[in-house]
């Protein structure tokens, strides 16, 4: 508990020298000169392959915030909390939000919460094909992102549904078996931090939204493990490369799982400042791995803007993304074409990123009518699955956008590709 509160200091006085940095220009001292410019192919049961946890997280939310009609909100209509919490939960919503939350889910947003119960209800049923080993040998034997991914689902399961019998005393057993484990970390792959940052976002989320659920003995030991986790994240963020490659999709995934933990700011706006060069929406790594790489973004940009009032919904790379994941789908909408990855499937999404951009950026229907098709026309073989995105508003009615159906060219990484009726 000591190291914990020394730990939220530290993160706090970094989060003070950064918002002052801020106002004396941080955003233009940018240290361009200094930026350096595999999936896992698990076979564990997983419901959040294609629609992490971030997705499932935010569910309802539009229906928790206003929008101005007359005027753009840079906000997003994501309300700030200037540090105002009730206690838990307060990540991504307050306790008297759960009310709503749940109502919700039966009506405008059953589809989606049908498929949180659908996963809830597996897990339950098959306790052993989702639970983490207890032996460390085991669970760190293989790539096993999967546990944190997983752990989301089913927190925010027990948030809708917390008189489903025997969901919270899952959700504490799979608490108590990843509390247990002396690393996160996969062990032929000790370098990478990623499986440990799927795990630190899964047990943080879990732990906000079930706070009241825990016992005394399990808040203070399982805030320990979140302060030793993202306190390795944080030491990791100054040797790997992932600490000063602000574009490179392991960035955006640790530093959500260190801002997670511990709410630093400091690495994370650097990819939003060096994108602000990137005005066609797309990412370096391709499409596969850029959905990979947004998964996370778009997670970070909520969080900054709910914690901390840092809105990035008017950012000129954010403005663009919709065309670059719309451009760059074969005819069918079931593949997408191979850039830098070439890899022909979306890794995460791309459904989810589709609906958030819709959300918060286009209002005007078009995220939610493109992830429709693909999520109903996609193929579902290789890599990635299909994941359609929580923030869903219903209120946007799904539409084309002006220029569908025609061909167009689309300058890209120095080519052209033809953009043909769908």
């Amino acid at each position: 508990m000591e190291f914990t509160l020394m730990f939220r200091a530290e993160v706090l006085g970094q989060l003070l020298s950064f918002r002052k940095a801020q106002h004396f220009g941080f955003r233009r001292a940018v240290l361009l000169r200094q930026c350096h410019s595999p999936h896992s192919d698990e076979t564990m049961r997983t419901y959040t392959r294609g629609a992490p946890t971030v997705f499932f997280i935010s569910l309802l939310w539009p229906l928790l915030a206003r929008l101005a009609a007359a005027e753009v909100d840079p906000s997003g209509g994501i309300p700030f909390m200037g540090g105002n919490y009730n206690g838990h939960p307060m990540l991504y919503f307050s306790r008297g939000d759960v009310e709503a939350l749940q109502y919700a889910a039966t009506g405008t947003h059953r589809d989606m919460a049908r498929r949180i119960r659908e996963a809830g209800e597996s897990m339950l049923e098959h306790p052993e094909m989702y639970l983490p080993p207890w032996s460390p040998a085991e669970f760190s034997a293989r790539w096993n992102e999967v546990y944190g991914n997983n752990l989301g689902v089913l927190s925010m399961f027990c948030v809708l549904y917390p008189h489903r019998a025997g969901a919270l005393d899952l959700v504490k057993d799979y608490m108590e078996r990843m509390a247990s484990q002396p690393s996160w970390l996969v062990k032929d792959a000790p370098w990478d931090e990623v499986p440990l940052a799927h795990s630190l976002v899964g047990f943080a989320t879990a732990y906000d939204f079930l706070y009241e659920y825990l016992n005394k003995g399990q808040q203070e030991r399982f805030l320990q493990v979140i302060g030793n986790a993202s306190r390795l994240m944080y030491e990791k963020s100054y040797v790997r490369g992932w600490g000063f490659q602000y574009l490179h999709n392991h960035q955006p995934t640790n530093c959500v799982a260190l801002l997670t933990g511990s709410l630093v700011l400091s690495i994370m706006e650097k990819s939003m400042i060096l994108l602000q060069d990137v005005t066609d929406g797309s990412l370096y790594e391709g499409v596969a791995y850029g959905t990979y790489t947004t998964r996370s973004l778009f997670q970070y940009m909520f969080l900054v803007q709910r914690h901390f009032a840092i809105s990035h919904f008017d950012h000129p790379w954010l403005l663009k993304h919709f065309a670059f994941l719309y451009r760059t789908i074969l005819p069918g909408f079931q593949r997408t074409v191979a850039i830098a990855d070439s890899n022909y499937n979306w890794f995460y999404g791309p459904e989810s990123q589709l609906v958030f951009l819709d959300r918060y950026v286009l209002r005007n229907g078009s995220g939610n009518w493109l992830a429709d098709l693909i999520h109903q026309n996609r193929v579902m073989e290789g890599p990635g699955q299909a994941g359609k995105g929580q923030r869903y508003d219903p209120g946007l009615f799904p539409k084309p956008p002006s220029d569908f159906g025609t061909s167009q060219s689309q300058l890209r990484g120095g080519g052209t590709y033809e953009r043909f009726p769908c």
